[in-house]
């Protein structure tokens, strides 16, 4: 009988711990680089990745994602480092990258990001925001019918912060996934965080890209030769990464051009679509959408963004 009472004692301290563990259980925070660190988001509730940034005196933080993932984030962050959180950088104006900014505001940080990404927002919503606040439970309660706009924009090719301890470049490259997209570079640690302008997976919605240009933007974050990339979804990894997204989308567009001049449909280019198998990391179980985006892109001669579109 003690034997089975300490079990139960210790299976009921074992789930409390599990239970105050949140999003950790599911990827507990890597450490990449001295101060920086890599926090994988969970798919399952549409999380997009964060990493953390220590300054001499303060933090960084680069995706926030949903509010049910800034709510964990403010419990998970101190664990890392003391210090307070000054910034809060969304790559882009996705949802799944920038709809907390209210809740970090709130928690008196900046969130900060490319002229781009305002105009974005502006563009979109609150569209989008309407559409997708009955769909999820973390967004229910909160007493805005809008996203927020980031608080501190800046336009040009970067902006830099930078203290004794290190420096973080925050740069625009150009139209790829987004016309916003942000990217954040750390100089001294070769540490690159693109967003969803490089992926490790068949994460990434097309619809508000330039299709065309995207593969040449990435060509400009490969000159920084990264040692390590740290994606908007999917692990982390090297320059792989980069040049595996880019050849993805090189190869997807040369095949749907074949396809269109062979006059096949959407949905027989989907029948027909074969890629090269060091795509497959990229590679949807049903690629109908990215086929359709990239038909309307190449009919029109015109980014897919800049294009009449519904978000799906």
């Amino acid at each position: 009988m003690m034997r089975g009472g300490h079990s139960v004692v210790k299976l009921i301290a074992m789930l409390a711990v599990f239970a105050g563990t949140s999003h950790a259980e599911f990827a507990p925070p890597k450490q990449v680089a001295a101060g920086v660190w890599f926090m994988e988001g969970d798919p399952h509730k549409g999380y997009a990745n964060t990493v953390v940034i220590e300054m001499q005196r303060y933090l960084i933080v680069v995706d926030g994602s949903y509010p049910g993932r800034v709510e964990e984030l403010l419990q998970e962050i101190p664990r890392l480092s003391p210090k307070p959180i000054r910034y809060a950088f969304m790559t882009h104006h996705h949802g799944d990258h920038a709809y907390g900014n209210a809740l970090w505001t709130k928690a008196g940080v900046t969130t900060l990001a490319t002229q781009g990404v305002r105009e974005e927002m502006d563009r979109y919503e609150p569209e989008r925001w309407l559409t997708t606040k009955p769909k999820r439970e973390d967004m229910w309660t909160l007493p805005y019918d809008d996203v927020e706009r980031p608080r501190q924009t800046f336009r040009g090719r970067k902006f830099v912060l930078k203290d004794g301890t290190r420096e973080v470049d925050f740069l625009y490259m150009g139209w790829g996934h987004t016309r916003g997209d942000g990217y954040v570079w750390l100089p001294r640690e070769h540490v690159l965080c693109t967003g969803d302008a490089v992926v490790n997976g068949p994460r990434n919605k097309l619809w508000d890209a330039d299709l065309a240009n995207w593969p040449h933007v990435i060509e400009r974050a490969e000159a920084l030769r990264p040692e390590i990339v740290l994606p908007g979804h999917g692990q982390q990894g090297g320059m792989e990464m980069l040049e595996g997204q880019a050849r993805f989308l090189r190869d997807l567009r040369n095949a749907c051009e074949e396809y269109l001049r062979r006059g096949l449909s959407v949905e027989q280019a989907t029948k027909s679509l074969k890629l090269p198998a060091v795509d497959a990391t990229w590679v949807r179980d049903d690629m109908t959408q990215d086929i359709e985006i990239e038909y309307s892109e190449i009919k029109a001669g015109k980014p897919a963004g800049s294009l009449p579109h519904t978000w799906q």
